[in-house]
Formats: structure tokens, sequence, C-alpha cells
């Protein structure tokens, strides 16, 4: 086939092609384009001959067309750009261009061919992909949530930006990791039950979704819940597994509303239960004090109305009508609403003593549940619940602690210290401990209970 013959060819196959097709020399100089370079580009022959085809490449992308066809040229290397190109209405294009340098028998380059391919479609749909990829990040980052992925096939689990953040790893770091490894966070209590909700999710029984809520510990020592949402991906007519995907968030103020909800629906539903025990002890207490039903009457009214006080005090938010329903109450009110159901007429039994401690609201319902449980048992099975029994409630105050000692003397013999811890001393601890910041220690004396309660200034609103 002689040279005319190729030529031929090559025109027809060129003017046939959807892209837009270039030829120059050796040294780069473009000496030929197809009819439908002219045609969406509006430039006329000699406009586009040499270097003039630069004319049609948006101004900011021509910079980057120059250096990489030059680098090309130099090379002798394909040359490959994404550029906008400028149609006969003046609008630009994305396309791909690409030119291959053609050799002789010698390897000595004897002409360059390129297209150019149009790529607008793919540009929008990348820039689609882009903002929905946008939107998405915004929306993780608005809910909080963190993203993960495992590819089963390599045993590699991956992290984004947020999810790096919530498991106290720098963001700079390798967020990839083997899979044994991607637990380091976990707590080890935690490690094995989150493996196995892990591994029953790949089980084909399952419907390939999964969620678990875990503790992590941060590096310097805190301890977070989280929960962690996902499916598992598979491919192939046998549905094989290649990928376990899902989201992680940090619940752990979540989870304290719900078990502080839990522990105040459990705390309503023990005190109701023991509102007719306390009831029947009052009625106990002043039938043998009283000298007639008059006198029983009137006592038991105003011990009653006394327990319904202490009982609102309890309440999540403190109603209108009672002394300590304002911003701050002190602390000697607060122990003697809560103990005036229990006074008798004919002896002192209980005596309060110490100096002006002020209570926010919040100290104030806290302490409210502690010292309610107190007088309680105190009242069931302590000093409170014979006639020989005596309390002695006082309090210090320092700089930094509120200490409050509870002390009973004269209730029935304590031969041991309880085996059993109920629902109000697990109450009792778990409020001066995670409410109040402070400690509480019980000392099972014979003669009867004493306690103290020591806890931070700070955390009383004092």
């Amino acid at each position: 086939m002689d040279i005319k013959e190729t030529e031929t060819r090559f025109t027809l196959l060129a003017e046939s092609l959807p892209q837009l097709v270039w030829t120059t020399d050796p040294e780069g100089r473009h000496d030929y384009f197809n009819l439908r370079w002219y045609e969406f580009t509006g430039l006329l022959p000699a406009e586009s001959m040499d270097q003039g085809w630069m004319a049609a490449i948006h101004p900011d992308d021509a910079p980057l067309a120059r250096e990489r066809w030059a680098r090309a040229l130099a090379a002798g290397s394909p040359y490959e750009i994404e550029y906008r190109i400028r149609n006969a209405s003046g609008t630009h294009v994305w396309f791909l261009g690409r030119a291959l340098p053609i050799r002789d028998p010698s390897g000595g380059i004897v002409r360059w061919i390129g297209t150019c391919t149009d790529i607008s479609g793919q540009k929008r749909a990348e820039d689609a992909l882009r903002r929905l990829d946008a939107q998405h990040r915004l929306a993780l980052e608005a809910a909080g949530l963190g993203t993960w992925s495992h590819d089963l096939e390599t045993g590699i689990v991956s992290w984004d930006e947020r999810a790096c953040v919530l498991f106290g790893t720098p963001i700079d770091s390798i967020r990839s990791v083997a899979y044994e490894k991607s637990f380091v966070r976990v707590h080890p209590d935690d490690q094995p039950v989150l493996k196995a909700y892990l591994a029953a999710a790949l089980s084909p029984d399952t419907d390939d979704s999964f969620e678990a809520e875990y503790r992590i510990v941060l590096p310097g020592g805190t301890i977070r819940w989280i929960r962690t949402n996902g499916r598992v991906f598979r491919e192939g007519p046998d549905g094989r597994a290649v990928r376990l995907s899902g989201v992680c968030v940090d619940v752990t103020e979540r989870r304290a509303v719900r078990e502080a909800h839990e522990l105040l629906t459990s705390e309503l539903n023990h005190r109701v239960k023991n509102l007719f025990a306390i009831a029947s002890g009052l009625v106990a207490m002043t039938a043998r004090t009283a000298r007639d039903p008059k006198e029983m009457a009137v006592a038991l009214r105003g011990r009653l109305g006394a327990l319904s006080r202490a009982h609102e005090l309890v309440r999540p938010a403190p109603s209108a009508g009672t002394s300590l329903s304002g911003s701050q109450a002190g602390l000697a009110e607060l122990i003697e609403v809560l103990l005036a159901p229990y006074r008798e007429d004919s002896r002192a039994r209980i005596t309060l003593g110490g100096p002006e401690v002020l209570l926010g609201p919040g100290a104030m319902t806290s302490l409210a549940l502690v010292l309610h449980e107190f007088t309680t048992n105190a009242a069931k099975y302590g000093s409170l619940s014979t006639e020989q029994g005596d309390l002695s409630v006082t309090w210090i105050l320092d700089e930094a602690t509120v200490r409050v000692t509870w002390a009973e003397t004269g209730g029935p013999p304590i031969l041991a210290q309880p085996t059993f811890e109920g629902f109000g001393s697990l109450l009792s601890e778990r409020t001066v401990s995670g409410q109040l910041g402070g400690t509480l220690a019980r000392h099972w004396r014979p003669e009867g209970l004493l306690a103290h309660m020591d806890m931070p200034t700070g955390r009383l609103g004092v």
C-alpha cells in the first residue's frame, strides 16, 4: 500500500469519527484537523494550523496544555490532558485530549496523531457526584456520624475523618489498618461482643444489617460509648460477602440520659412500693404517742403532709408552692423537710446541726433522693423504727468539701453488715458519686448505721 492510499484511508477514518481528530509534524506543528473540529470550534483552517488551535482552549487551561504538549514532544511519550475547548457559540466544553507519536522503522518520530473526545457528560456526572458527596458529608457532620468500611478480601478496615475524631486517632495518621488492630480502642470487655455481632452479620441467614453499642477507651483514658450501624455487601451468584460498611456515632450523652430515665423510673416504682410501708410506719408511730383518736388524726395528718412535701422535693423538677422551689435552698431546710414526718412529739429523737450550705436545684434533688433513702431505711429497719432510737444528722464545710454525717443509735442491734444491697443503696451510691461527684461510706455499727457523704462544694451550687 503506497503512502497516498494510506493517507486517503486515514482521512476517511478521521472524517468518520465523532471525535475531533488532528495531526502534527514531528516538531508538533499542527497541519491537519478533521471537519468535526472546524464545525465545533468555528475556526477556519488558517486559524487552526501550527499553534493557532490554542485560541480555542480555555484561558485557564491553556498553560497546562502547552506544558503537557511540550513535555510529550521532548520525551516522545503519549500526550493526555483534560481541558475545555470553546465551541462556535462561545461555550466551553470539556474534552479529553490524547496523542501518540508515529515512528518510522528506525524509531524516529514522523508524525503525531491526536484526538479530542467530548467528556462533558462525564464531567457533569463527576460534579453531581461531588455535590452529592458534599451533601452526604454535611449530613454526616451535622449528625456527628463517622463512616467505616471493612474489606473482607484484604482484611483492611478504613475510617473517614469524623470516625478518626470519634476514636481519638490523629486525622493525618494512617486511617486503614488490619482487622484485628481496628479494635485497639474498643474496651477489652466489649471486644468479644462486638466481634460476635460482626461475625453474625456475615451469616447468610441474617438480613445483612447489624447494630451494636460498645465502649471505647480514648488515649487519655476517657471512656465513651459508640453506636455502630452497618450492613454487609455481597457479590456474585453465591452471595459472597465482600465488604462491611457502616456509620458510627458517640452516644455517651444519649446513654446517660437513657440511664437516668431508667433510674428515675425504677426509683419511682421503688418509691411507690415503699410509700405504703412508710405510711403504715407513720400510723404505728403516731398511735404509740397519741392520747386519743383526735390527737392521732391531727398528728398523722401533719406527718403525712410532711411526707408529701418530701416526695415533692425528689421530683425531677420542683414545683411551686414549697419553700424549696426557688433556685437555691439551705441544706438544713432540705433535711428538716425530709425528716419532719418522723419527728416524735414526746421527745427529740432527731437532731440536726451544721453551717449554712446553699444548694442548687440539681444538688437539692440529688441529696433529697439520698437522704430520703436513708430516712426510709431508718424508719423500716433502723433507729426511727423504735421508740428508743435516735438520729443525728450533722455537716461541716471547708473550702472545697461538704461532709454530711448520718448517725443512728438506739434502733434494733446490727449483728452483721447486710449481705444484700437493694436498689435504694445502689441509688444512693450512684447519686452521690455520679450526680454529686462525691463519695459515700457506710459503717454498720452494732448500735446503728454511721454514714459519711463527702461532696465537692462546686457540685452543690455553694
